[in-house]
């Protein structure tokens, strides 16, 4: 069974070779739609808009839990972004509302100190990560010495789970590696 070498241009509907950028005949390009882009900027607008109302809604977790001994479950951002993608509604079964201790490197660090996010130490293009509610100011005070791409552990509650925006805690502890 042969590959097709070639692809449908996107504006002409001419046939042009499958690695084309441009189209030969009409030149227009043929890489990702812009729209996708404008989605999922929004979303991500949407992501850091809905991150101060989630870190004020559960400031009260460390307090119920303050009588009894959390034991947190170990576990790879890797890890939890692998059931994740093989599985949505399974990794929000296993992982929503658990006590996690996630490994990762350090991403985002909101300038407001609200958020960072804990993303992949071995995937370079990582897109979900985790989205890590900073809670009080013994943990901005610990940010502020780190640095981007820094090996960090994180402990905490997992707040939600979803496919597209990934995982959501809310920090209990951080440390750097």
């Amino acid at each position: 069974m042969e590959k097709k070498e070639t692809k449908i241009c996107k504006k002409c509907q001419e046939e042009i070779n499958k690695k084309a950028k441009k189209c030969p005949k009409c030149g227009s390009k043929q890489g990702f739609p812009k729209w996708i882009i404008v989605i999922v900027v929004i979303i991500l607008i949407g992501i850091i808009a809905s991150s101060g109302k989630d870190s004020n809604n559960n400031s009260n977790i460390d307090s119920k839990t303050d009588n009894k001994t959390i034991e947190y479950a170990k576990i790879s951002v890797d890890e939890l972004e692998d059931a994740l993608e093989n599985n949505a509604a399974a990794a929000k079964d296993t992982y929503n509302k658990k006590y996690l201790e996630i490994s990762g490197k350090l991403g985002t660090i909101d300038s407001d100190l609200k958020y960072i996010s804990l993303v992949s130490e071995t995937n370079e293009w990582d897109i979900i990560g985790i989205h890590c509610n900073i809670r009080n100011d013994e943990q901005r005070n610990i940010i502020k010495t780190l640095s981007k791409d820094q090996p960090i552990t994180v402990k905490g509650q997992i707040t939600d789970v979803g496919e597209v925006l990934g995982y959501y805690l809310n920090i209990t502890e951080i440390e750097a590696r």
